[in-house]
């Protein structure tokens, strides 16, 4: 099965980088629709990654303060751009939509330029749809001073349903 187009993938208990993810994890399902300026292997016009695709795929972490959480944190997931760059995205924006249809607009370039992840973990935990979750995209803004500011802030958006590529 290829988890890249989101065919389902479960596992109790997976080891990965030395790190053994136990069921209450992979507990938490979500599904995390992404389309617009893709190239899929399949030719569909969308795909749809679970959760288990989206753990499957190598793990970053960030450490940094945010305006919305006490002291320094932990945020664990993908890369934003190791999901979307195998789909060869060919616009020049991402527009991303949470749970609620709040949504937000990031220009591609920085995905590559800062590297945010988009994070289902938070301190070694699942995000829940109440602490933020399930998907919440973090830029490391501790390593990158200019990412203090509203602007930053406002493309951290948290709750993540759905990615197009514009």
């Amino acid at each position: 099965m290829n988890a890249l187009c989101g065919h389902h993938a479960s596992a109790q208990s997976r080891t990965t980088g030395g790190t053994t993810r136990t069921a209450s994890v992979a507990a938490a399902h979500f599904t995390l629709q992404i389309d617009g300026a893709i190239r899929t292997p399949d030719g569909a016009r969308f795909i749809q990654l679970d959760s288990a695709a989206i753990r499957a795929r190598p793990q970053q972490t960030v450490t940094t303060h945010t305006p919305w959480h006490d002291g320094t944190m932990t945020f664990s997931g993908p890369r934003l751009w190791d999901l979307l760059e195998p789909l060869k995205p060919t616009g020049k924006s991402l527009h991303i939509t949470a749970l609620n249809d709040y949504s937000v607009d990031i220009p591609l370039s920085d995905l590559q330029r800062y590297q945010p992840v988009l994070a289902w973990q938070l301190n070694g935990k699942a995000l829940s749809v109440r602490d933020k979750g399930p998907l919440f995209l973090i830029y490391p803004f501790d390593a990158h001073p200019e990412l203090h500011n509203q602007l930053y802030y406002g493309r951290s958006i948290w709750q993540i349903k759905r990615i197009t590529i514009e």
